[in-house]
């Protein structure tokens, strides 16, 4: 399976737009976002046909306030959101979505939802993957095995 997002372990700033710039530090590995600051990426599909995607991101944020990745679908809008609230330690969040038919590309965003200047969450990995068939059971279970296996638990 090939990453859908460009640098998505974050080892530097290369293919992400930064609103905010004071707000949003990539380190080797990740990237420390401050509320109001955000990156995005824009993706292309490799087919405008429904197909089915999964989102994966590693991540923590301060207690008290919410770490998020919005995936939102072109030209559709639909959108796919892993919100994390109150973890101070890393967690890996993983969810599908169909993509209508059509469907060209869409825009990941990352950010910290929180007054301005007050909370910092962290992004250690973010991958977008293109499923080859519609998940049953206990595919997420198994995606997050996988990913848990190639990324470890740092802390």
């Amino acid at each position: 399976m090939t990453n859908l997002i460009r640098n998505g372990e974050f080892c530097d700033a290369e293919y992400w737009s930064v609103a905010h710039p004071e707000h949003v530090q990539f380190n080797k590995g990740d990237c420390n976002i401050t509320s109001p600051g955000y990156v995005s990426q824009e993706i292309i599909f490799p087919s405008a046909a429904e197909e089915e995607y999964v989102l994966s991101a590693r991540m923590k944020t301060e207690p008290g306030f919410t770490a998020c990745v919005t995936l939102t679908l072109h030209p559709s809008g639909k959108v796919l959101a892993l919100p994390l609230e109150n973890a101070s330690n890393w967690q890996v969040l993983t969810d599908w979505t169909e993509a209508p038919p059509g469907t060209t590309g869409a825009t990941v965003k990352l950010e910290t939802k929180a007054e301005t200047g007050v909370a910092t969450s962290q992004f250690g990995s973010l991958a977008l993957f293109k499923l080859e068939k519609k998940p049953s059971g206990n595919i997420l279970g198994q995606i997050f095995a996988w990913w848990r296996s190639l990324f470890g638990a740092r802390g």
